[in-house]
């Protein structure tokens, strides 16, 4: 189905308004205020198709219609942490892709930094680094705790004493890497 002319032409000074509002403050998980704005646009675009102007005016359609897609786009691409997340390990593991949360158990508020809740774009250099080191770690930990450190990484549940058994070899392999680099300075 296109959409009249005459109906563009109305609702694009509406689609600029409703684009510039929401993407002011609609930055969340990996979404930034540019791409909420790019969001919107395609919402009204694609709502345009379906809009008949027999149930009311173009702006309370389209605002409507944005006002509940981005609620529903929030509610599908974010998880915040600390909150009741579904039990599911690919849910955990979404949120802590969307959050780049850290390894290792204790409070996420203290711990994590909330990369994609931020404006910010995260170091090309600092993720291929966290990126390398987790190879590395991978390669070296002892294959009775490979499976385990694979559920730690997805924020599935483990044991306290496998834990403990894991955090202290991470930490024994990360010595010998940063021995090795010294001994090769």
């Amino acid at each position: 189905m296109t959409v009249s002319q005459e109906i563009l032409n109305e609702a694009y000074p509406i689609i600029k308004r409703l684009a510039a509002s929401r993407s002011a403050n609609g930055a969340f998980a990996y979404y930034e205020n540019s791409d909420i704005g790019q969001e919107v646009w395609r919402m009204c675009l694609e709502a345009l198709e379906r809009y008949n102007p027999d149930i009311g005016p173009i702006e309370n359609y389209l605002v409507r219609h944005v006002t509940n897609r981005l609620k529903n786009l929030k509610r599908d691409n974010y998880f915040r942490p600390g909150s009741d997340v579904p039990s599911s390990g690919l849910a955990k593991t979404r949120m802590n892709l969307v959050n780049a949360l850290p390894l290792g158990g204790g409070d996420i508020a203290e711990q994590g930094v909330l990369l994609g809740s931020t404006p910010i774009n995260i170091d090309p250099v600092n993720y291929l680094l966290c990126d390398e080191t987790l190879t590395y770690i991978r390669e070296r930990i002892p294959e009775h705790l490979s499976d385990a450190f694979e559920d730690l990484i997805g924020n599935n549940r483990i044991r306290r004493p496998i834990v403990e058994e894991i955090r202290q070899k991470v930490v024994e392999i990360l010595a010998e890497r940063e021995d090795n680099v010294r001994r090769q300075e």
